[in-house]
Formats: structure tokens, C-alpha cells, sequence
């Protein structure tokens, strides 16, 4: 038996019997029949996926659980395959929402996006309704703030900063923390349903926005609050960490350096906790990123 299943499966030479069977083996208690199957229907690729979408209804608790995180496995490689097709893409101007959605279903490839597409446009709703951006810039971005920091209540992860959760946008909504990136993500996809002209800045040790505008510039720190900052105390804050100040560093980031920073920053974060699985999916992005 071990012998047959470690040979190289068709899944056009399978039958649907021959499929169910292979299946129901994933709760075989040998451990060598178990990989023999689980390698066989990893190497079926997506062909497996209905066989084991059936699984999901077997009376067994083992193939359940065992198809599904065969399912989830397969999913996430081709929710790996299509972010590496995304950032294949020659412009620095890449979708950055569309982007950071992609870079999620890498790791969670079951989750609602239009679920969470429509909380960020609710976020919007209500800064309209208290406000009109077209009329004041500095107003709707306190109303952003009211509705972010006050209402919903995101904050910064200080306690736990370096936690990958904090990195992946489903899980910094659901959890109403992040670090500095990524609530910046949070706060520019709200902005940019109000049309604000609002970008990212990477400065060296901290990510911020910057509305720019023909009268006037404000910096802002999702991080601490939506607090808003000059161009003189972003200088400052800078230098305190260590660095020269340049006028670049207050430069916008573009969608595709600004993706590098966070496939960065999880790769350092995979890197010190030994997760070399998910530490080497991040140098390949980084790696296709950069090209």
C-alpha cells in the first residue's frame, strides 16, 4: 500500500471511488500511510480540492479535520502564486489595496474581503456624516480620527509590537490593533474613499500619512491616535532615532515600496522566532517585489 500511494497520482487515472478512498485513508493511524496520502493529494494540486471538500462531510472527525487543513494548504499556494503574479507587475504604482488583500489570503485564504471592504466604507459613511471633505481637509481628518480612535477604537500594539498579526490587515480590523503600517493602511483606505490626498511616508523606524494639499501639509500618526504633526516634528522625531534628517525621508512611499516594508518587517519577525517556512515565503516576495 505505502509503496503504491508514495508512486505519483494522475488525477484523471483516479476514479471517483478510488478519490473517496484516498481520502478516507487521511485518518489511517500509521503515520507512514498518512504522508504517503497527504503527498499524494498535495501533488494533485487543486485537482484534489473537490475530493477533499467531500471529506468535509465525512462522518470522520480526523478526515474532516485533515481535509480541511489540506484544503487551507492549497489554497494559501495559490493565494501565494497570484500575489507573486501581482508583484511581477512592472509599475511602482501598483493597487495597493488590492495588494494588501492579496498579501492576506497568503496566509488566511478563507477570509470575507468584502467584508471587510464594506467596514472600510462604512468608516467612511460615518465620517461623512459628520462632515464634508470637499469643504475642509484638517475637519475630515479629525472626523476620521472621532470615528477610528474614538469610535471603533484602534490603537497601537505596544504591548505586543512585533506579534504577525499585527501586520495582516483582516486581523488588524478584527482586533482593532496594529503597528504603525498597518493602521496607516487602515486610516489611508478610509481617506481615499473621501477622496482625500493622502499617501504614505515611510520614515526610517515609523510609517506615517501625509495630506498634501495646495495650502497647506499635515502629518499624521495613526499609530498614536491620528495625532497630527509638522514637518519640524517629524525632523525632530527622526533624528531622536538615531538618523540624519533628509527632506526624502518625508517623501511619499509608493504601493510597491511600501508592500517591501511590510513583507520586510514580517520576515524580520519570522526570522527571530524560527519560522523559517514563513520567513522564506517572505524573501520571496521581497525577492519579486524588488525586481
Amino acid at each position: 500500500m505505502q509503496a503504491q500511494l508514495a508512486t505519483q497520482v494522475e488525477p484523471p487515472s483516479l476514479s471517483d471511488r478510488d478519490k473517496a478512498a484516498l481520502v478516507r485513508l487521511l485518518s489511517d493511524p500509521d503515520p507512514q500511510v498518512f504522508q504517503s496520502v497527504r503527498h499524494t493529494l498535495l501533488t494533485c494540486g487543486m485537482e484534489a480540492r473537490p475530493w477533499l471538500r467531500a471529506g468535509l462531510q465525512s462522518n470522520d472527525r480526523l478526515v474532516r479535520q485533515h481535509s480541511w487543513e489540506l484544503i487551507t494548504q492549497l489554497d494559501r499556494k495559490k493565494a501565494d502564486a497570484e500575489f507573486i503574479s501581482f508583484c511581477n507587475r512592472g509599475s511602482e504604482n501598483l493597487n495597493l489595496e488590492k495588494g494588501i488583500w492579496l498579501l492576506t489570503r497568503t496566509v488566511f485564504p478563507h477570509f470575507n474581503q468584502h467584508e471587510y471592504e464594506a467596514l472600510l466604507d462604512n468608516y467612511a459613511k460615518h465620517v461623512n456624516t459628520t462632515c464634508d471633505p470637499k469643504q475642509s481637509h484638517p475637519a475630515t481628518l479629525m472626523a476620521i480620527n472621532r470615528v477610528l480612535f474614538r469610535g471603533e477604537r484602534f490603537r497601537g500594539d505596544k504591548a505586543n509590537y512585533y506579534d504577525p498579526q499585527n501586520s495582516y490587515l483582516n486581523r488588524v480590523m478584527d482586533r482593532r490593533l496594529g503597528n504603525p503600517i498597518s493602521l496607516c493602511l487602515v486610516y489611508l483606505f478610509v481617506a481615499r474613499r473621501l477622496n482625500l490626498p493622502m499617501v504614505g511616508v515611510a520614515m526610517p523606524g515609523h510609517f506615517i500619512l501625509r495630506l498634501q494639499s495646495a495650502k497647506f501639509t499635515i502629518f499624521v500618526d495613526p499609530f498614536n491616535g491620528g495625532n497630527f504633526l509638522t514637518h519640524a516634528e517629524c525632523a525632530e522625531r527622526i533624528k531622536r532615532c538615531g538618523y540624519g534628517f533628509e527632506n526624502d525621508f518625508l517623501n511619499p512611499a509608493t504601493p510597491r515600496r511600501i508592500l517591501m516594508r511590510i513583507c520586510s518587517n514580517l520576515h524580520q519577525i519570522y526570522q527571530k522566532e524560527k519560522h523559517l517556512g514563513e520567513r522564506d515565503r517572505l524573501q520571496k516576495y521581497l525577492i519579486h517585489l524588488a525586481n
